[in-house]
């Protein structure tokens, strides 16, 4: 049975990352194709879309659902204000959009098709299992890094104390194995935009 939003940001709340990541791909090519239309800027595009991560993953609770427990409703709204946002603090005229206009233009499905990939969930269980088997061959103290930073959540500093290690240390372990898993994955994957943009979060997520 396919978890709600809700389910999954009660986990996400308590530090569960692959909850996280399935609300991640649940939605984010939807979140993007919407902010993209309304700023024709990937890089303002990509800024909005990883603050409202963030925002998941520091202050979950925030998040609402609606009486079927889906959040879609209210990130849309989320990033809707905060593209007005964007054009009020550089005193432009914000685009014309109503709150309630959550239904994507058509023209949006046709921009930039190959950033807006999107993986079958048979692929993302197999892309993460590429990842595992990746981990399995680092080092024994990258591997711990990796499963304290990335599959627990535990902070830098956490991280740190529970090896014996500088906090420096973590982050350059840290660093190197997801340079490594970049570098190991499958060539049909090491051009996945997708995939990339995944891994970019996941080196963002390890600064909290």
């Amino acid at each position: 049975m396919t978890p709600t939003d809700y389910t999954l940001l009660k986990k996400i709340k308590s530090g569960d990352r692959p909850a996280f990541m399935l609300l991640y791909e649940r939605y984010w090519a939807h979140l993007y194709r919407f902010v993209f239309v309304r700023t024709k800027d990937k890089e303002i595009s990509e800024e909005l879309l990883q603050n409202l991560w963030i925002k998941i993953l520091e202050d979950t609770a925030t998040i609402q659902t609606d009486e079927s427990e889906s959040a879609k409703g209210y990130l849309l709204r989320y990033l809707h204000y905060r593209v007005i946002d964007h054009y009020n603090s550089y005193k432009k005229t914000p685009s014309t959009v109503s709150i309630d206009e959550f239904d994507i233009p058509a023209v949006a499905e046709s921009t930039d098709t190959e950033y807006f990939e999107i993986l079958e969930g048979n692929e993302i269980s197999e892309l993460l299992s590429m990842i595992d088997e990746v981990v399995s061959q680092l080092s024994s103290t990258e591997q711990q890094v990796y499963d304290m930073r990335i599959r627990k959540n535990m902070s830098v500093n956490d991280t740190a104390e529970a090896l014996g290690i500088s906090s420096k240390t973590v982050s350059n372990k840290l660093s190197k194995a997801l340079g490594e898993i970049r570098e190991q994955l499958n060539p049909e994957y090491q051009s996945s935009k997708k995939l990339v943009s995944i891994l970019m979060l996941m080196e963002v997520l390890t600064r909290y």
